[in-house]
């Protein structure tokens, strides 16, 4: 991986990646339309839905967005970022902290209705906005480095 870069990529596959960070993009913001129109991106709703869920319809809820998650939305541009030029620290903490935050957020939606309906909310809709901020980070990132960054020859 330190040989390739995308900022040294030839046009065309720097145009592909753009386009298929901009329907990944897309994707993203039909998951975020969805969200707000079962809560309103309010805790209370969060509480109300999830709470009166049982656990076959949690594992329904599970089995579609994890993969939702980690595979269409997060797997995508953290590989792509891992053939950007930004510091090693950078990508390391950008491998696993997205990752680390959809388990939270799977796992806030189990525990409401077992444990905490009020704090579990709250943490769903944290985890959930901190994933749509490294989202845009990620998003922002490799496009500048597709294409602003300046490629040593």
């Amino acid at each position: 991986m330190e040989n390739f870069r995308l900022s040294r990529a030839p046009i065309s596959m720097k145009l592909f990646l753009t386009s298929l960070l901009c329907i990944v993009g897309l994707i993203y913001i039909s998951l975020l339309v969805h969200i707000w129109q079962d809560t309103e991106m309010k805790p209370s709703l969060i509480a109300k839905g999830y709470g009166s869920m049982e656990a076959m319809e949690l594992t329904e809820h599970t089995h579609k967005y994890l993969p939702y998650y980690a595979l269409y939305l997060f797997a995508i541009p953290i590989i792509l970022f891992m053939f950007t030029s930004y510091s090693e620290k950078i990508k390391r903490i950008i491998a696993v902290f997205p990752f680390l935050l959809i388990v939270i957020d799977i796992g806030s939606m189990w525990l409401i209705p077992y444990v905490s309906q009020g704090f579990f909310s709250w943490v769903l809709l944290f985890a959930g906005t901190f994933l749509g901020l490294i989202f845009l980070l990620l998003f922002l990132l490799n496009v500048y480095d597709i294409w602003l960054k300046k490629s040593a020859a």
